[in-house]
This record gives C-alpha cells, sequence and structure tokens, in this order.
C-alpha cells in the first residue's frame, strides 16, 4: 500500500511539473501552452534555441530551489524527460531531509 501512495504522489508531482514546465517553456517561446508538446524532442520545439534551453533549466532550478545534475541533463531530450528529472530531484531532496 505504501508504494502505491509513494507512486501517486511521484506520478502527481512529475504531472505537476510537467505542467509548470509547460508555462515557463511557453512563456520563453512566446506561444500558448497549450502549444507546447513536451513528447517532442526540446530541440525540435518551434523557436527554441541553446539559450532558451539554459534559461528554461535556469528558472526551473530557481522555482523549485534545486540544482539539476548536469551528467543527468544531458540524458534529457524532451520535455517529459526533464519534467521527470525535476520530479526525481524534488523527491530526492525530500527523502534525504
Amino acid at each position: 500500500m505504501t508504494q502505491s501512495v509513494t507512486n501517486q504522489t511521484r506520478t502527481d508531482q512529475t504531472t505537476a511539473v510537467a505542467e509548470a514546465l509547460r508555462t515557463e517553456l511557453a512563456t520563453l517561446l512566446g506561444c500558448p501552452a497549450d502549444q507546447v508538446d513536451l513528447a517532442v524532442r526540446l530541440t525540435e520545439l518551434p523557436g527554441i534555441d541553446s539559450m532558451r534551453l539554459v534559461q528554461t533549466v535556469v528558472n526551473c532550478e530557481k522555482r523549485w530551489q534545486i540544482s539539476i545534475d548536469e551528467d543527468e541533463l544531458v540524458e534529457v531530450r524532451t520535455g517529459e524527460d526533464l519534467a521527470e528529472l525535476i520530479a526525481y530531484t524534488l523527491s530526492s531532496r525530500a527523502a534525504s531531509v
């Protein structure tokens, strides 16, 4: 039962992070949030460039007061990957407190 609750909490957190990330990307790209598809490669989002990607990561780190591991960040391909990494970082931080 505890494992099920933990998995549900992680899923809820990932969903919340994904929505915030979608909004962040939409703001940086100047488009409505519903036009940001987190399933596509971040480098394929219309109007994205390396500076905007870096700004997205920095903004996320500030928003959630986390530091995203660079070795893990290089494995991120999609917005979903980034949302999962942020949620994992948040849950790891909470577990260590």
